[in-house]
């Protein structure tokens, strides 16, 4: 009993676990009327990491951008994920929601802050938390007409890169 580890990590497709989530909010996503947009690079190599704690960032993610549309006309989430070009895999979350303010980004990652009414602040801080655990980076970055664009880079695992087939 006690050396099963919470903590383990295994190999984790990126991929699949943005689909599960999105399984998991498809109800959400269209009470609210929201156009989802996915672009998902199958080349993109598995990663070392927790599965659920992975899981858990993808959908506080997804469901801060479902939140921040409820009462905008257009609605799009937009979920990409690459191998950059630094060897990571990347992960983008884009809504057009309200957005952020520039004077809350330097805040938004700390424990307790939050704008939201009945928010706890925690969310993006355990999401931070979760991310540099696993030797990455999370980021948000303002979209161009309002929205706000979360992003986060995690290692490869080099050896199981997938090359693509030659015909």
């Amino acid at each position: 009993m006690f050396k099963s580890d919470v903590q383990e990590k295994t190999l984790v497709d990126i991929n699949k676990l943005v689909l599960s989530v999105l399984a998991l909010v498809r109800i959400d996503l269209q009470k609210h009327e929201i156009k989802l947009q996915t672009q998902l690079d199958d080349r993109i190599p598995q990663v070392l990491g927790n599965q659920v704690q992975l899981q858990q960032v993808i959908s506080n993610l997804v469901m801060n951008a479902i939140e921040s549309m409820g009462s905008l006309q257009t609605r799009v989430l937009r979920i990409k994920t690459e191998l950059s070009q630094s060897n990571t895999v990347y992960v983008s979350i884009e809504d057009t929601g309200t957005g952020i303010k520039s004077s809350d980004v330097a805040q938004l990652f700390k424990p307790m802050f939050t704008t939201k009414a009945r928010g706890m602040g925690m969310g993006l801080s355990i999401c931070r938390s979760i991310i540099e655990n696993h030797d990455g980076r999370i980021w948000v970055s303002p979209r161009a007409n309002g929205g706000s664009i979360f992003q986060f880079e995690l290692p490869m695992v080099a050896s199981r890169i997938k090359q693509p087939e030659l015909v």
